[in-house]
């Protein structure tokens, strides 16, 4: 297995566990909160998409990202330059509720970026510095965090869903 085979690997494994976990979400379930500084199910699922399409379209292909190029900022009736980094818990509380059809449509064209990039890489490409003022974010550190970033966030969502829905194991818990 390459290094590219193993992470397009690893991000349809996320994939399929993230859409088993929210394909039947309520409109009400993913506005819900365990507390008032938690972060809802919408909320977590727009940051973790926003953050993919800011890292390989913005961050290292120095491209606009597609929230803005395709117009999801415009669909959605929130700022072009905004991924929920820094959200003080104001603004999550004031977070609109997405529709989860729309917010998956632009995930799957985020992924779809992401995997037509990963496919054109050789294996010097993965130490490539994008911006030298972050030396440290290699391109292979990018995806690094970005998977780490992607498993920690499924777990969250479902977690939530867990405590909406008890019983709920999440998925791939019978092959566990």
């Amino acid at each position: 297995m390459t290094m590219n085979e193993f992470i397009e690997d690893s991000l349809n494994k996320e994939q399929e566990y993230l859409s088993g976990t929210v394909e039947d979400l309520t409109p009400e379930e993913l506005v819900w909160r365990p507390g008032p500084e938690a972060n809802p199910i919408g909320w977590i699922l727009w940051h973790m998409i926003r953050v993919e399409d800011f890292w390989f379209q913005f961050f290292i292909q120095r491209e606009t990202e597609l929230w803005e190029k395709e117009g999801w900022h415009e669909k959605f009736g929130l700022p072009t330059r905004d991924n929920g980094f820094g959200h003080s818990q104001e603004q999550v509380t004031n977070f609109p509720a997405l529709d989860l059809g729309e917010l998956l449509k632009y995930g799957e064209q985020v992924r779809s970026g992401t995997l037509t990039y990963l496919r054109g890489l050789g294996p010097d490409d993965y130490a490539v510095v994008p911006r030298e003022r972050q030396p440290d974010m290699t391109v292979g550190a990018v995806f690094r965090q970005v998977i780490g970033e992607l498993y920690q966030h499924q777990g969250h969502i479902a977690y939530i869903k867990g405590l909406l829905r008890p019983g709920y194991e999440g998925p791939g818990a019978a092959a566990d």
